[in-house]
């Protein structure tokens, strides 16, 4: 009887340990199943990824092939120079009107900016362009409000006429047509037609003034021409 349940006792305990090694080695195969699984996935992620890839190389070698625009060589002084020039402009115009407490400030007048002390060789830049392009978008800004008011069309039909006013007396200034938007959406920043004259043409005045006087003070050529 002795031997019996002695021989039975270690067919349990070897059943036992039989049990745990083949569940281990579930274990160790599922884990190496979900390894190959995760393997795969991410094979079946590169291979997704590799059209885009190749798109994106496409795009980036037809976008090489377009025509570049011809860059003019940029000097340290050039950067310079453009940085204290609108520093000056912005700066002088921003004083006085916070001296006199009167806007002289204009958004538009930050789309100027970059014309007459940076890029101050662009036909659009010269002071014909500045004065009559600003004067024209800010005149059929606020006749358009003070007739139609604002609405849809006529903040869409300021901003065409300025570009047709502007372009048949050869005054194209694009932050002009900023002028007008405001001019109209606003009602002349609720002044109506004193907008014409302050900020437009007082603020644009000193700005003007500050182009001519530093880049000529600067040795360099601006304006090109005055009309």
């Amino acid at each position: 009887m002795l031997k019996r349940r002695k021989i039975t006792e270690v067919k349990k305990v070897v059943d036992v340990k039989f049990e745990v090694e083949e569940s281990l080695e579930e274990k160790k195969k599922g884990y190496f199943a979900r390894f190959v699984g995760i393997f795969k996935t991410s094979s079946q992620g590169g291979k997704r990824i590799m059209p885009l890839a190749e798109g994106i190389n496409k795009i980036s070698a037809f976008v090489k092939k377009l025509p570049k625009a011809p860059q003019p060589e940029l000097t340290s002084r050039e950067v310079v120079l453009s940085l204290w020039g609108a520093l000056l402009g912005i700066g002088i115009t921003a004083l006085l009107a916070f001296t006199w407490k009167c806007p002289m400030l204009l958004g538009s007048f930050g789309s100027t900016a970059p014309l007459i002390y940076c890029a101050y060789k662009s036909p659009l830049a010269q002071p014909r362009n500045v004065v009559l392009g600003h004067f024209l978008g800010a005149s059929i800004g606020v006749v358009i409000n003070d007739f139609f008011g604002v609405t849809w069309w006529s903040i869409a039909l300021t901003v065409a006429l300025a570009i047709i006013l502007m372009f048949v007396t050869y005054s194209i200034h694009p932050p002009a047509g900023a002028t007008a938007y405001v001019a109209v959406q606003t009602g002349g920043l609720g002044v109506g037609y004193w907008f014409i004259l302050n900020p437009t043409m007082f603020g644009i005045f000193i700005m003007l003034t500050v182009a001519v006087i530093f880049n000529k003070m600067s040795k360099r050529d601006y304006p090109t021409h005055w009309y």
